[in-house]
């Protein structure tokens, strides 16, 4: 690669890190922003700027400012910001119009149903008043009720009711992260949830990994574990691709990472969301270069900057688990076993996101989380077991 070549990375939060260091081991010189002046990931770029990632203007300033040569986006927010840029500076990207499909889930939902493909009943309301006659349309229980904003994730805003009289609070709790008040509400799919990482290039999709999730207990609905690689295998996991093929066809992607979510039930796949980029925190690095011997990372800048990607398809499958810490809510006065953890053979990555002091929230959304811990194994079952250690080792001893 050109040494001269400058990507552009819209995020620099500790978990960008990696992401960022990967750009710099394949001879980019990186450019950053983030709306946090004191970004931990400004140190380990070339270049920083203290932008709101959502701020598209002051983001095509700083584009053009640094001519650079391709731009990324690691988070829903920065994904309209990057289809910008590069539509602005004519590099490659995915366009404001499938942007702007790919961080709405009402967008998607409509554009799936017109395209026939799978994914749960819906209703796209704007009030508590729309909401109640929704669900009279939908006449099914339990829903699920989240935002249409799909910017963010970390299933903000989303929740399982079971009743009526449960509806007005989940309504207003979908709203309550937001400005926009659109909400979606749908039938709840009852089987094992996946996600998904894929890689499309010239308009055609790969898939990487398929994991099998674990949820917090209802009403809310937050990943406890993302466990790889699925249980599924043959014919089911064929129909478990060709559904997030299409989901990506059908939105309009033909570059770059998508971050596909479904549901297997006893009808089959069934869609839930999309985002136009890897997956979140760990999952492009250390998760998906480990489970599969793909740098998914460096393949995506590969992409923006109109250069061949070198690796589409997994090379091996080994075992992985993203486990999230979900200690008993508390002041925490003291906690145990971390760094020795740390230092375990298989332990891809492990942090504690709360400092001694502060205080343990009920889990709600995933910023609600106290830490996590990624293990990886030569297998599924080994893997799991090892998170299992490393989280019973990791004690949070709250004050009385």
């Amino acid at each position: 690669m050109n040494g001269k070549k400058k990507v552009m990375i819209l995020g620099a939060s500790r978990y960008y890190i990696k992401s960022i260091m990967a750009a710099k081991e394949m001879g980019c010189k990186v450019i950053v922003t983030d709306k946090n002046q004191d970004a931990e990931g400004f140190k380990n770029a070339d270049f920083f700027e203290a932008v709101d990632i959502t701020n598209i203007q002051a983001s095509i300033e700083v584009a053009k400012k640094y001519h650079i040569d391709g731009v990324v986006a690691v988070n829903d927010f920065g994904v309209q910001t990057a289809a910008a840029i590069a539509e602005s500076l004519s590099l490659p990207g995915i366009g404001s119009d499938v942007a702007k499909y790919a961080t709405s889930k009402a967008w998607m939902r409509r554009i799936w149903e017109e395209a026939d493909v799978p994914s749960a009943k819906f209703e796209i309301i704007h009030s508590v008043k729309d909401a109640y006659e929704a669900v009279d349309r939908l006449g099914m229980w339990p829903l699920i009720v989240k935002p249409a904003d799909s910017r963010g994730g970390a299933s903000r805003g989303v929740s399982k009711i079971q009743e009526i009289a449960q509806l007005k609070n989940a309504v207003e709790f979908a709203q309550s992260f937001y400005e926009s008040n659109e909400v979606v509400i749908e039938e709840f799919l009852d089987g094992i949830e996946h996600s998904m990482e894929t890689l499309t290039c010239d308009g055609v999709t790969h898939v990487l990994a398929v994991s099998d999730k674990v949820k917090t207990p209802p009403p809310y609905r937050v990943d406890q574990s993302v466990i790889y690689p699925t249980i599924y295998q043959g014919p089911e996991l064929q129909k478990i691709h060709e559904a997030a093929i299409s989901a990506v066809k059908a939105l309009g992607i033909k570059l770059g990472a998508a971050h596909v979510e479904m549901c297997s039930t006893k009808d089959g796949p069934r869609l839930f969301e999309l985002g136009a980029r890897c997956g979140g925190g760990g999952t492009p690095d250390p998760i998906i270069p480990y489970l599969t011997g793909v740098e998914m990372f460096k393949e995506v800048v590969r992409m923006a900057l109109g250069e061949k990607p070198q690796h589409l398809e997994p090379l091996y499958t080994k075992g992985c688990i993203y486990r999230f810490l979900m200690p008993k809510p508390g002041i925490v006065k003291e906690i145990i076993g971390l760094e020795e953890v740390k230092q375990w053979e298989g332990i891809l990555d492990c942090e504690v996101l709360i400092k001694e002091g502060e205080t343990i929230r009920e889990v709600k959304t995933g910023g609600d989380r106290a830490g996590f811990v990624i293990a990886g194994a030569d297998d599924r079952a080994n893997a799991v077991a090892l998170a299992d250690l490393a989280e019973d080792f990791i004690k949070f001893i709250n004050a009385q």
